[in-house]
């Protein structure tokens, strides 16, 4: 039995919680978000199953902490579990669902278990329409390099071994606070950072005012906000419940100065309360990430952790799988891969990619979701501005129906409407990969753009490089 829109069903998983000898089977475990919580539950003593349709490298990792994963949706995983949790990816007429409704086995989304088990830790949360788990992934580096051994349930593969998620002995847990189904007001924590707030996800929330009331929630039931200065519906959100702020003007609590931008990364001066000041690099291009690190310290300030010590945590971090992460550069060509879907991110990813030195850059984007492409379609033509040419591939639909005027096809059209960077459509993926390899030349850059599984992509264009290599080294 499902209990959406019942009352109650927080106590019913904290009972359940606290039950060592509880069974809990999750669907669809493989995505990021639920192998976290997968962790997190088996840290508590739970006996822990899960299944998922494909065969995702957390499949893997699952396994590895001793938690059985296994490939394909079957309802006789059912067999003796308590309780069940379930991925936002499995429809409501999924047949594990369906057979455990049936049977009358307790259904749970995982946007309630993962509040409800945060409550046993001193919980930081991050929220945010973008840098979520950046920011998440850099406290967590912080407080565990400064000493503070911190669990963590994070929304991406965390060098060096790809962790979604991790137990430490402190009293801290760093989780990445999900909005895209309106959970993000279950949490109650000690410490809420939120990013930004930009209209998205608009399969589930009605309005962009429907979205920030959500933010808003969040933030008056936090104990302590850290709110982005930069961004006027988070600075709205956080000065309301008289937050701690961060970003680049004069005013912020937290804020940078003096930008020194590199290839490598940027230099840049702290400002904190208390006339504190402290000097930073990050390794990393992009202004979006040095408010991404103006958040993780402000945040690890509020835990205790000492400016200076904070600032020269940061010169070791490393992004997330999937966060311009190189996946290729052979014969002067770079092969860049990263998650951005939104055309604020893609913007982000642009500039950052100029400042890391890219000369000319072509980009392969795959559209997530058809909701997204429709009400965002004119938005995405002048994210790509300064880019040589598109490729587009088509849709990836999250499990959503086609939608009209949300479809590759229609957002070519947006970009044939703007006088920016010329388009072309790919009819998969493969072909995408194949456009691109006959356009480049030494020293060109290519972002491998979107939430889906574009990704599969950059390995395509990193074999064609290789086999390239090798038959100019046999000539």
């Amino acid at each position: 039995m499902t209990t959406d829109g019942a009352s109650g069903w927080r106590e019913e998983i904290r009972r359940r919680i606290q039950a060592p000898s509880s069974r809990v089977h999750l669907m669809g475990v493989g995505g990021i978000g639920m192998a976290g919580v997968a962790r997190l539950l088996a840290a508590k003593g739970l006996t822990v199953t899960g299944c998922d349709g494909g065969a995702p490298r957390t499949m893997e990792w699952l396994r590895s902490c001793g938690i059985p994963a296994t490939t394909g949706h079957d309802p006789r995983h059912l067999d003796g579990v308590d309780w069940a949790v379930y991925s936002p990816a499995l429809a409501p007429g999924h047949p594990e669902r369906v057979a455990a409704e049936k049977r009358g086995i307790p259904l749970y989304r995982r946007g309630q278990v993962l509040p409800v088990l945060a409550e046993s830790w001193k919980t930081l949360a991050v929220s945010g329409t973008h840098g979520k788990t950046t920011t998440s992934s850099m406290i967590a580096h912080i407080l565990r390099a400064c000493g503070v051994d911190a669990s963590w349930c994070i929304g991406g593969e965390l060098p060096p071994d790809g962790s979604p998620a991790g137990v430490g002995r402190s009293e801290w847990l760093v989780i990445e606070a999900d909005e895209s189904d309106g959970t993000l007001a279950h949490y109650f924590p000690e410490i809420a950072v939120i990013t930004n707030i930009e209209f998205d996800h608009m399969e589930h929330f009605a309005s962009k005012e429907a979205m920030v009331d959500c933010f808003r929630a969040f933030a008056r039931q936090a104990k302590s906000v850290v709110y982005c200065a930069d961004d006027p519906e988070a600075a709205k959100a956080g000065s309301a419940v008289k937050g701690i702020s961060y970003g680049l003007p004069a005013g912020a609590d937290f804020r940078a100065e003096g930008l020194e931008t590199r290839p490598q990364g940027t230099h840049f001066a702290v400002r904190a309360p208390g006339r504190r000041t402290a000097a930073a690099f990050l390794p990393l291009p992009g202004r979006h990430n040095v408010l991404n690190a103006l958040a993780a310290l402000a945040a690890c300030d509020r835990c205790g952790i000492a400016l200076e010590a904070a600032c020269a945590a940061l010169e070791g971090f490393a992004l997330p799988r999937r966060r311009f992460e190189p996946v290729a550069d052979a014969r002067g060509i770079r092969v860049i891969a990263d998650y951005a879907h939104h055309p604020s991110e893609i913007r982000a990813l642009i500039d950052a990619a100029k400042q890391a030195g890219a000369g000319r850059i072509w980009a392969v984007f795959q559209p997530h979701r058809h909701t997204r492409t429709l009400a965002l379609g004119a938005d995405f033509p002048p994210a790509f501005d300064g880019v040589a040419g598109v490729i587009l591939a088509p849709v990836y639909a999250a499990s959503e129906p086609p939608l009209e005027g949300g479809t590759s096809e229609d957002l070519l059209k947006h970009f044939w409407r703007h006088a920016g960077a010329p388009a072309e459509l790919a009819r998969n993926l493969e072909e995408a990969a194949n456009l691109v390899a006959a356009r480049w030349k030494s020293g060109d850059w290519v972002l491998v753009v979107g939430a889906g599984d574009v990704e599969d992509v950059g390995p395509m264009l990193k074999r064609k490089l290789e086999a390239r290599q090798s038959r100019r080294e046999r000539a």
